[in-house]
């Protein structure tokens, strides 16, 4: 088992190291060097997942690091952990990222910085399989912080642009902003706990050790921090701006890399999450799911579509999570990442076959022309409907709705509404990308189906939108008995393995089943079949809120005021503090010892230094001078002087 742990981690590390330093001298600038890297991965995170099902023990296993109390403590660790959850998100993270990177050699062929691009996607896998692996929460926090900085680097690409740039320093300081949440709960949970492994976490939380007010505390700033990542609302504004990277990084992001972090901390977590923060996690995820199904409706880029439907889908995994059906979320987060990253790599299809353009209202009638492209879009848009019984999407999402139910039957209607949302902005975006008549003719002309490299991931993808619902991750998952042993979901008494087992009523079901139909028709009928005056009409008394809808209820502007425009001031008042005071200063400083202190040491130094060389020169001057007077050479002189020397001799020899 450490084997394959260490051929998931270390061949895409040294993929990585490779491609950086040597990637630009490489065949095909080392492309195929990343691919089979990451390939290998997957293939060792298969075998590790097909142990998990045959009943394996959860593996663990770790390395000192470094005493912090200088010798004779306990140090701190390093370490990997395996158990169902871990097989099933390395499946996830190695699939996904392996046709990411297939699909990459062709989408980004003939970029100036192509080898640079594998490079940092290859060390994007690398981060979240390092936080993925990890056996304590230190370690998984430095993982946490290099997924954030390779989605830094990817999502500012193309930094030559000025939007990239803007996008990356917005989705890292946001999620900066929920790790401070992080660093609190690793502290409430060290200084309790007394450790960072997982499994003395939550043995603590079982004796008590870790107790109210700290373990609300930790939970509560683990979800702060889950927030960040999973751009949940109020820190979700992040998230629509990353579709200015390159399209492969918004499938990576949105599937199974970033966003996935976040559900999978508080999965990884729920043994010491209280009712009370539980509660939170759902509420938030509910109108998240709403909010952004909203804004989703209003918006004609394609990729920021597919961005927003991600935020509201993190919503409903946050619910199941929050609801007590824990397994439903982390499913929902599994056949997602199927689906997202089919329906992004299909958008990526679009882009690349209409030369870049992202408008759907440029757009239709493309299904004849990209047949492959379209149909297993269509896959992904039936899947995050939930068409029932068939598509992965219906069992994650009806047993979350089923857990809300149970649990919380407010938040149940409100996700079944979102639920109806769902279905009917994904068709309108599957109906204005891929069907009826084409809106720009140049557009539709150029279009063309995308090349066997980027085809053939789609495919896959698409036949797991179909089937993922009934993969191992589903009997992993969903089975009591694997889960709770591995993470001990009984720890704080809120969640109990009864909890696991939600009985679908017919009702529910139904009802679940109705608003999957129900958006997808009205979806299809609206913007398919009904003219573009019957349109106008329809959409003529909700104009007000269709702005709203288009602004994203305002939150950018509601950031610029409230924080962008605060933080501008400040700046400009320490601007101004800087050089007036500081710099002022130290001008003051300056301008005295220019014209006071130079001018003193300039008269210091004509006067007494110049004097005294000048001094030390004019002595032997005026010497010279005189003993050149006494050299006259007459000899009757120099007797003249001899005899008056020793006269003086002789008077001073008497006088003395």
């Amino acid at each position: 088992m450490l084997g394959l742990a260490l051929t998931i981690l270390g061949a895409p590390l040294v993929g990585f190291v490779i491609q950086f330093f040597l990637g630009r001298r490489l065949p095909g600038q080392g492309a195929w060097l990343t691919v089979a890297t990451i390939f290998a991965s997957f293939v060792s995170a298969v075998v590790i997942m097909a142990s998990q099902l045959g009943g394996a023990d959860p593996f663990h296993i770790s390395w000192a690091w470094f005493d912090p109390s200088g010798g004779g403590g306990t140090p701190w660790t390093v370490g990997i952990h395996i158990d169902g959850l871990t097989a099933v998100m390395l499946v996830v993270v190695t699939l996904v990222a392996f046709l990411v990177h297939l699909f990459s050699t062709s989408y980004m062929k003939g970029d100036p910085k192509y080898y640079l691009f594998f490079a940092w996607l290859q060390m994007f896998s690398v981060s979240m399989l390092v936080l993925v692996l990890a056996d304590n929460l230190l370690h998984l926090f430095m993982g946490w912080e290099l997924v954030g900085l390779c989605s830094y680097k990817l999502i500012g690409f193309w930094s030559e642009k000025p939007a990239p740039g803007n996008a990356a320093r917005k989705a890292f300081i946001t999620t900066r902003i929920g790790d401070l949440g992080m660093v609190v709960a690793i502290a409430a949970i060290y200084m309790t706990a007394g450790s960072f492994e997982f499994s003395k976490i939550f043995e603590a939380a079982r004796s008590g050790a870790l107790a109210d007010p700290w373990i609300t505390i930790a939970g509560f700033g683990l979800f702060f921090a889950a927030m960040g990542k999973s751009a949940q609302a109020p820190l979700h504004v992040w998230l629509p701006d990353a579709m200015e990277g390159p399209t492969p990084v918004s499938a990576l992001i949105h599937a199974a890399t970033m966003v996935a972090a976040g559900v999978y901390l508080i999965g990884r977590f729920m043994p010491i999450l209280t009712p009370d923060v539980l509660t939170v996690v759902a509420t938030v995820g509910a109108v998240t799911a709403v909010m952004a199904g909203f804004i989703a409706l209003a918006q004609d880029d394609i990729k920021k579509v597919l961005a927003y439907s991600t935020v509201s889908q993190l919503g409903y995994m946050f619910l199941g999570l929050g609801v007590g059906a824990w397994h439903a979320g982390l499913f929902h987060l599994t056949t997602h990442a199927f689906f997202k990253a089919l329906m992004f790599l299909g958008s990526g299809s679009v882009i690349h076959a209409c030369h870049h353009e992202q408008d759907m209202r440029k757009m239709g009638g493309l299904l004849k022309k990209m047949p492959i492209t379209g149909w297993t879009f269509l896959a992904g848009v039936l899947a995050i409907a939930g068409l029932p019984f068939i598509t992965a999407g219906f069992f994650s999402k009806d047993a979350i709705l089923a857990g809300a139910w149970h649990r919380l039957p407010f938040l149940y209607w409100m996700a079944l509404f979102g639920a109806v949302l769902t279905a009917f902005y994904m068709m309108r975006l599957f109906a204005m990308t891929f069907l009826g008549k084409p809106r720009d003719q140049h557009v539709h002309d150029h279009a063309h189906e995308s090349p066997a490299s980027m085809t053939i991931p789609l495919l896959i993808l698409g036949a797991l939108a179909i089937c993922a619902g009934w993969g191992a991750w589903h009997g992993i998952l969903l089975n009591p008995e694997i889960v709770a042993d591995a993470m001990g979901v009984t720890a704080t008494g809120f969640k109990t393995v009864g909890d696991l087992e939600f009985e679908h009523s017919g009702l529910v079901a139904a009802m679940a089943i109705t608003a999957g139909v129900l958006g997808l028709l009205g979806g299809l009928y609206v913007f398919r079949f009904m003219g573009g005056a019957a349109l106008d009409r329809l959409k003529r008394p909700f104009a007000g809120l269709e702005k709203v809808f288009h602004r994203k209820f305002g939150f950018d502007e509601l950031y610029r005021e409230i924080a962008m425009r605060p933080a501008y001031g400040l700046a400009k008042g320490f601007r101004v503090v800087d050089e007036k005071g500081v710099d002022g200063a130290v001008n003051v400083i300056g301008r005295f010892a220019r014209d006071t202190l130079a001018a003193l040491s300039g008269r210091t130094d004509r006067r007494v230094v110049d004097g005294a060389v000048h001094l030390v020169g004019w002595v032997p001057r005026v010497l010279g001078a005189g003993m050149n007077a006494l050299q006259s050479g007459r000899v009757r002189f120099y007797l003249s002087v001899s005899a008056g020397v020793l006269a003086l001799a002789l008077v001073l020899g008497r006088i003395l």
